[in-house]
């Protein structure tokens, strides 16, 4: 007996909808993806993932820390940056300096709208400060990528939530400022 669950979070411009069909879970693509059998890729996220994913649906009430929307660092549009956590630390960091010596405290949510030329949300880039010994090589950080859609982004198979190594890459020179990039100084929310 298949046994079939669906799981809903609904953010104010998007719905993120993740399903598990015989055990096996999956990215609900209407079959683009297999879901069950050996060919099945996808991984069902954890309850860690799931916990990270709702905090985030309320983003929009988190502390915005940019003035207006500023040009990404990956050169890949304009981004939105909300903090849910302490955002008087986080305005510490800045991506012209480094050694800020600050450490995020264990639930702090950072929520990055990447956004297309037009100005409407490409994809959400998350990251969660999660427990101590989660991911002590990258400061215990938990990372999401959602697409326009709300739908958490797959490469090569993998479900982008948890511990991404494309984004260990980018963030581990970044180890005297918790691992953060932040806002440039001139485009932050005083």
């Amino acid at each position: 007996m298949a046994v079939a669950w669906a799981w809903g979070v609904k953010f104010p411009h998007l719905t993120v909808v993740l399903s598990m069909v015989g055990g096996c879970a999956g990215i609900d693509t209407g079959g683009a993806l297999p879901t069950t059998g050996a060919d099945a890729a996808v991984t069902a996220p954890d309850d860690f993932d799931l916990e990270m994913m709702q905090i985030a649906t309320r983003y929009k009430s988190f502390s915005k820390i940019d003035n207006t929307a500023y040009a990404s660092s990956l050169g890949v549009g304009n981004i939105n940056l909300y903090v849910w956590g302490d955002s008087k630390d986080y305005k510490l960091v800045s991506p012209e300096t480094t050694g800020s010596g600050i450490t995020m405290v264990v639930g702090s949510v950072i929520v990055r709208e990447v956004l297309d030329s037009s100005g409407a949300v490409d994809k959400l880039t998350l990251m969660a400060k999660g427990p101590a010994g989660y991911d002590p090589t990258l400061g215990d950080w938990w990372f999401g990528v959602l697409d326009a859609s709300g739908t958490p982004a797959v490469t090569d198979g993998r479900i982008q939530l948890g511990r991404l190594g494309d984004c260990h890459s980018c963030h581990i020179p970044r180890e005297t400022d918790d691992y953060l990039f932040g806002v440039p100084q001139a485009d932050q929310h005083h």
